[in-house]
């Protein structure tokens, strides 16, 4: 007999509300939860077939080693003993610069990172790689200088706005936002809204869209300073915004003035009359945008970004109910400040962290050189550098190079097959708890518990405890008194969390505040233990020292009234607070509205500069903009060493799912690996549909069966970034990384230009 079960999608930040028809410890069906405060009757593509991520023959059952040439089974106390004893080794010869971490957490996941950066601060490095490096380095930074706040990216009003701007981005295909369809077709229905999407793809999202901006491959930024210079010129600018909130809008104005705005729309291939529109549209409408990977992984994606969140100043839209807002975020990240000298710039390529995380590009020759501080030692967890990070060959030999590589995981990866020791992990379907670092709706605040709807096959453990369990064995932690796993008990037993939160601090306390940044470890160890999940207690504990406004709380009452601590303590209203919204969420598998956004006091709450003002100026943009003229950018756009076309590493397509997936079953009805390209660019070439040719880089060659298509414009073709991956012994497609270079990243901050990489396509000749 089936059983419909609730949970939340895991595949995106998205978390959009699933119902899971269970059989057998089988999920056999999967439909949108129309009970879903999220999501609604919406689910994407990646939802429905997420039972594919849950079944596959190639699920890792128990702990392994690497024996010579093949693995070993063994046990989780022999790896506990065996890893602990050679990273204790490694660090205690070459201190805690040669141990890093990659991964922490996959899509929508974030008790992993809640006990990952914990470990990692415990042996004193700083050395975290998240997929927020790849992307997001270039936003978070920008963030930082103009808010003072890294983790801070913004997104549209889309209740309120009356203009949706997706730059760089197909959200109808992509799913970046809540409920993507149905809003975008709304607004794109709506006489009295517009739809304006700037890319130079006639994706799906532009195909609906009043107004295309078809800009050329790579001229964002100057498409960008060319535009915010034609606002000043015709005098559009919102001057009474500038003045009230902005700092440095004197010398930031100076960027823009005297340039030669038509010469620089010539280079990016957008007509004065269209641009002038454009600019009139921004200047007298509420608009808010989405930025998405055509930006962040394009050239110059840190100068995009900043130049972006400067048009909103000038436009008056930033931190502005109706146009961009940041979304609440449950808990935050780091401000990485990187002249700080606190902060570790990697020897080798010089290169810093954002928010805490470093670019994964930087990854192999940190580990590869032969300095005394490179990279000795990594802990991976649900992540496959190996075909998700720059450069796939550089990867694989710098993942070899390391003396100790463990990689956690629910299958088999390309990544999993280079490690020395492999830990089996639950998929987030088969554990109960875990919660979603972002919050992507406004002005709702909601927060989830993931509901695991089938039990894991084999010994998998939850990465997040695997991390404490980990820390525990390497000594990294004191032995944990019996009075805090009973304390942890009783609080599972009586729903009195606070009197165990109580004891947990004072234990740290007792220890002159030691231990502080390990507190997740320690509740994992004991709440998580008790409540037989880790990422359930990082659920609660992430509540619990969120940093919610307290005037944005709902009333969840009546879980606040009445706890006896309050008498004592009434300072800790605010905790028990939180804890309520825990309990509501607890009773609510699909997720619970706790708060409302703040919206009254947007600008006072997320600007972190002392002055409460958009700092608009700063000394790296001032050197970068200087090379951003059309002269300069015509020279950089041209192509050379051979190359004729531009690849853009990545694409979304209805056909693609996701690299999480893996499962070759869920391609059973479609084959989206192939190469798209402009109907007029195969003509000149002679191609066919459907014919195989060759794709060539600086770094390899792959063979692609052509698609034409009028969704790409002239010069720039794309590819899939879903392949690449070997399933029980047959490869599935070439992946788009073998293609790419870890050393061809943004110059400011690090992020990869996968959707800017020169290559030469070529009819294949056979011998």
């Amino acid at each position: 007999m089936s059983e419909w079960k609730k949970t939340l999608c895991n595949l995106c930040a998205m978390t959009c509300g699933l119902e899971m028809e269970v059989e057998d410890n089988r999920i056999i069906n999967v439909r949108p939860d129309p009970s879903s405060p999220s999501s609604e009757c919406y689910c994407c593509r990646k939802g429905r077939s997420a039972k594919y991520f849950v079944e596959n023959r190639e699920r890792i059952l128990y702990p392994k080693k690497r024996v010579g040439d093949h693995y070993e089974r063994i046990s989780w106390e022999q790896a506990y003993a065996e890893i602990a004893a050679k990273a204790n080794a490694i660090l205690k010869a070459h201190g805690p610069r040669s141990r890093a971490i990659i991964g922490g957490g996959g899509g929508a996941t974030g008790a992993a990172a809640a006990t990952a950066q914990p470990f990692l601060k415990a042996i004193g490095s700083q050395y975290f790689f998240n997929p927020i490096g790849v992307e997001f380095m270039g936003i978070f930074w920008s963030c930082g200088r103009i808010f003072g706040d890294q983790f801070h990216p913004l997104e549209p009003d889309d209740k309120n706005c009356e203009v949706l701007i997706f730059w760089g981005s197909n959200s109808y295909v992509s799913h970046q936002l809540p409920n993507a369809r149905p809003m975008i077709r709304d607004f794109s229905r709506d006489p009295d809204k517009m739809v304006i999407v700037v890319d130079p793809r006639l994706s799906e999202t532009a195909r609906m869209a009043d107004m295309h901006i078809q800009v050329r491959p790579g001229s964002d930024s100057l498409f960008l300073r060319a535009l915010i210079a034609l606002i000043l010129e015709k005098g559009w600018q919102n001057r009474d915004f500038l003045y009230r909130y902005c700092k440095d809008w004197a010398r930031a104005r100076a960027w823009f003035l005297d340039f030669d705005i038509d010469g620089a729309l010539e280079v990016c291939g957008v007509s004065r009359a269209q641009a002038e529109k454009f600019a009139r549209i921004l200047t007298t409408k509420k608009w808010g945008m989405h930025q998405d990977l055509g930006l962040y992984f394009g050239r110059q994606s840190t100068l995009s970004s900043y130049l972006c969140l400067l048009l909103m100043a000038v436009c008056g839209t930033l931190l502005v109910p109706g146009g961009n807002i940041p979304p609440v975020r449950i808990i935050t990240l780091d401000y990485s400040d990187e002249y700080d000298p606190k902060v570790w710039r990697m020897p080798v390529t010089g290169r810093f962290p954002v928010a805490g995380m470093y670019p994964e590009g930087a990854l192999p020759d940190e580990v590869l050189g032969d300095n005394e501080d490179r990279i000795r030692m990594a802990f991976c967890n649900m992540s496959n550098p190996a075909r998700s990070y720059p450069d796939s060959q550089k990867m694989e030999e710098a993942l070899r190079h390391l003396e100790l590589f463990v990689a956690m995981d629910c299958v088999e990866t390309e990544t999993t097959r280079l490690a020395d020791y492999v830990l089996p992990t639950p998929s987030a379907y088969e554990v109960g708890g875990d919660f979603d670092v972002f919050a992507f709706h406004y002005p709702e605040i909601l927060y989830f518990s993931r509901r695991g709807v089938v039990k894991a096959p084999g010994e998998a453990r939850e990465d997040a405890m695997v991390y404490a369990e980990l820390a525990e064995a390497m000594g990294l932690i004191p032995k944990l008194p019996q009075y805090l796993y009973d304390a942890a008990e009783e609080a599972v037993r009586t729903g009195d969390r606070i009197t165990y939160f109580m004891k947990v601090v004072g234990w740290i306390a007792k220890g002159g505040m030691k231990y502080f940044d390990q507190a997740a470890i320690i509740i994992a160890l004991t709440l998580g233990k008790a409540m037989g999940s880790a990422g359930h207690a990082m659920c609660w504990a992430a509540l619990l020292i969120s940093k919610l406004p307290s005037r944005a709380i709902m009333d969840v009452q009546p879980d606040t009234k009445g706890h006896p601590i309050l008498a004592r303590l009434p300072g800790l209203s605010e905790f028990c607070t939180m804890d309520a919204a825990f309990a509501l969420v607890d009773r609510h598998p699909e997720g619970a509205v706790i708060a409302h956004s703040d919206t009254e006091h947007l600008m006072e709450r997320h600007i972190k500069h002392k002055d409460k003002k958009f700092h608009l100026w700063c000394k790296e943009i001032d050197e970068a903009i200087k090379t951003l003229t059309p002269e300069h950018e015509a020279e950089a756009l041209n192509l050379k060493d051979g190359c004729n076309m531009i690849l853009s590493a990545g694409r979304h397509s209805d056909g693609g799912m996701n690299t999480s997936m893996r499962n070759p079953g869920s391609y059973r009805f479609r084959d989206p690996y192939r190469l798209a390209m402009n109907p007029e660019d195969a003509a000149e070439f002679g191609f066919t549909d459907g014919e195989t040719v060759r794709v060539t880089t600086k770094k390899g060659s792959i063979r692609i069966p052509v698609e034409i298509t009028w969704q790409t414009s002239r010069g720039y073709c794309l590819i899939s970034h879903h392949f690449g991956l070997s399933y029980e012994g047959k490869a599935h497609g070439m992946h788009i990384n073998y293609l790419t270079d870890h050393r061809d990243l943004d110059e400011l901050t690090g992020n990869a230009k996968w959707r800017y990489t020169p290559c030469r396509v070529e009819k294949i000749q056979e011998v």
